[in-house]
């Protein structure tokens, strides 16, 4: 049973554009959105989605809406994209596609 998913990515560095490149490769759908919109084109052109602002990103996820976030670790004290403080959280195996919640 081939099961495909979409997924949003927000930062588009060496890791996140990785993973979206995988992702697509395995018959997934990638909504994907950075700061440098040069790094989206780069993705897009690799069938990605792009988003050209977080209200474009969020209008082109499929509720449940399911986004992955690749920001540098020393962004984590910062405001995300709401504004609210993160709790940063490192992720395991057993928090990686395992259909657990934390």
């Amino acid at each position: 049973m081939n099961t495909t998913m979409q997924l949003g990515m927000i930062g588009l560095g060496r890791m996140g554009a990785n993973m979206v490149r995988r992702l697509i490769k395995g018959g997934h759908e990638c909504v994907v959105f950075d700061r440098s919109q040069d790094a989206v084109k780069d993705l897009v052109k690799e069938k990605a989605i792009g988003a050209e602002s977080q209200a474009d990103f969020v209008k082109k996820l499929n509720k449940p809406r399911a986004v992955w976030l690749m920001v540098p670790s020393r962004l984590g004290s910062r405001p995300n994209l709401s504004g609210h403080r993160i709790q940063q959280r490192p992720a395991t195996s057993s928090s990686l596609g395992q259909g657990r919640r934390a």
